[in-house]
């Protein structure tokens, strides 16, 4: 912005000052009369500052004085002729500007037309035989003219080509970055699927066959099995869908079913097998029906995030599920008491990573529009509410299919 302001203030200071040389100039040494030596050079000099801005019209409005200047000149002595030094320099930059903003074409036609106009007034203004130095001002202003339109043509092209080489220049670090983006996503889901996969396939087999590897083991400790395997083989369903949406970002939402608040009751029953005691949720003013899919699948995403944390930080703690549905918004809260054991976990906790539960947590809410707040609670504990706005737009929903496959693995970080 800076420098268009002085472009434009460069081209106003020249116009200025063809005007203020141009007018007496006409009055002087070619005797015009007021009306003509003013009024022509006020429009030549405004030609120039048009052209900067609507290059053929400027080039049309400059060939006017070009033509009537010596029309209505009587020349001094040895003046120029047919046109004025300050017309020649005028129609010169004329020429310049439209060749540095418009088409070739344009700053051609007008270099062509100010040569033929200049040889036409020889016959016209002098019929009795030209002078020789009206003959070589038309060949020096040709040849000045015409080397300086084609220099600023070259110059207009050469801008051209580095504005498209930059341009192209972008669109390959977007393409590369785009490509590299998706090496390292095909890169992390075959890390993720050498690392867990193969572990997670033992633990389920391991879990299936305990009964029939150990025939001694009582109903509680087959069922605690059972219970292994099942989440085994849910856990790495999940991780399938995440590991597909890794290697393919377009691939939109996944063909699969997505829990949703149907599903609770075996989320609930898996947490308290862990040993978490979690009395009934209540559900105060909420429809199933009134609940799209997308904040289904969001709210149940943050009850298990938040489960999960009270198994890995407060195991045998109580754990209150609320859902109410007020002002045209979900509110999910999960609040849990204070656990010894889980202080003492906490302790021992220290140094390990820092787990990014929370954050996909306050992401998913986000997607949707929502939030998310977690806080400790008085008596020791932690409260987790989300906030989700029931009329998320269809929009949300679509970029909450992509981006929950993709934080999968965070949130159950």
């Amino acid at each position: 912005m800076k420098g268009i302001s002085w472009v434009w203030l460069g081209t106003a200071a020249g116009c200025i000052a063809l005007l203020a040389v141009g007018a007496p100039l006409n009055m002087s040494l070619y005797q015009m009369a007021l009306p003509f030596a003013l009024g022509l050079a006020i429009l030549h000099a405004a030609a120039l500052g048009l052209t900067a801005a609507r290059p053929l019209a400027g080039v049309l409005v400059s060939l006017i004085p070009m033509i009537v200047l010596p029309l209505v000149s009587d020349p001094v002595g040895a003046a120029p002729m047919p046109f004025s030094v300050v017309a020649i320099i005028t129609q010169v930059l004329v020429i310049c500007v439209a060749g540095l903003r418009a088409y070739w074409m344009v700053p051609a036609a007008a270099w062509l037309a100010s040569v033929i106009i200049g040889v036409s007034l020889n016959y016209v203004t002098m019929p009795h035989g030209q002078s020789e130095g009206a003959q070589n001002n038309v060949v020096i202003f040709a040849a000045v003219s015409g080397g300086l339109m084609v220099a600023a043509v070259v110059a207009q092209q050469w801008q051209h080509m580095r504005t498209e080489l930059a341009a192209e220049r972008t669109v390959s670090a977007e393409e590369q970055s785009r490509r590299r983006l998706a090496e390292e996503r095909t890169r992390i889901a075959r890390e993720l699927h050498d690392v867990v996969a193969h572990g997670m396939s033992v633990v389920v087999v391991q879990a299936t066959t305990a009964s029939y590897r150990h025939p001694g083991l009582s109903e509680e400790l087959k069922k605690e099995f059972d219970d292994i395997a099942a989440n085994s083989r849910r856990a790495m369903t999940e991780m399938r869908s995440m590991l597909g949406s890794l290697r393919n970002a377009d691939a939109g939402r996944q063909l699969g079913p997505q829990p949703t608040l149907e599903d609770l009751p075996q989320l609930l029953a898996s947490a308290r097998s862990a040993g978490v005691n979690i009395p009934e949720p209540t559900l105060s003013g909420v429809e199933r029906e009134d609940i799209s899919e997308v904040i289904a699948l969001t709210a149940y995403r943050i009850v298990q995030e938040a489960l999960s944390n009270v198994i890995r930080h407060a195991p045998g703690a109580t754990v209150n599920v609320d859902f109410t549905v007020s002002g045209g918004n979900l509110r999910v809260q999960v609040v849990n008491s204070s656990s010894d054991v889980g202080a003492l976990m906490a302790q021992l906790d220290k140094g390990a990573h820092v787990g990014q539960g929370l954050i996909g947590m306050r992401e998913r809410a986000a997607i949707v529009g929502g939030s998310v707040t977690c806080i400790p609670t008085l008596d020791g504990g932690f409260s987790v509410s989300a906030l989700l706005p029931l009329g998320a737009s269809k929009s949300a929903a679509g970029k909450s299919g992509t981006t929950s496959n993709n934080n999968e693995g965070r949130a159950q970080a």
